[in-house]
């Protein structure tokens, strides 16, 4: 018996396909001279989803029992999985700072951030990958990850 989560891929992947067929109909009764691959190539690259994936370790979390310490390392790798999709819809800001004295390296300061807002991200799967790990993986269409990017007011400096 299929659960509801089996059902509802079936259906997204149904939908993709009509949608993919109509398109293609439609392309070739307006141009005639376009190639079917292009047709797909260009569909499935816009269809696809963008995946953040985050890890977090239990038993360095904060907490008094096991469990308390699981559900702060879901929740921190569910926030790593949010960094890394904002990483790939917005990019990543990278500063570095070089000391040298007398030709010799005195310090080398590397930082990254990462700045914006995730909407209509989906959970993939959460669960521990190993006896002290949690893994999450979030989805976000690509659609929405290009509206996200074009909303985004102009970085200050």
């Amino acid at each position: 018996m299929p659960t509801e989560r089996a059902k509802a891929l079936k259906m997204r992947v149904i939908t993709t396909f009509v949608s993919i067929v109509f398109a293609g109909s439609m392309a070739a009764s307006c141009a005639p001279a376009m190639q079917m691959s292009d047709l797909f190539s260009s569909s499935t690259a816009s269809v696809s989803p963008i995946r953040g994936v985050g890890y977090a370790a239990i038993s360095i979390q904060p907490g008094k029992t096991r469990v308390q310490k699981q559900l702060m390392a879901i929740r921190a790798s569910r926030l790593a999985a949010m960094r890394e999709l904002a990483e790939k819809i917005y990019g990543l800001d990278v500063n570095s700072y070089s000391s040298l004295s007398e030709n010799v390296m005195q310090s080398d300061t590397l930082r990254g951030t990462v700045s914006g807002l995730v909407r209509n991200a989906r959970t993939v799967s959460i669960g521990p990958i190993k006896t002290d790990i949690y893994e999450t993986v979030l989805e976000i269409d690509a659609a929405d990850a290009a509206a996200m990017e074009s909303q985004r007011a102009p970085a200050t400096r």
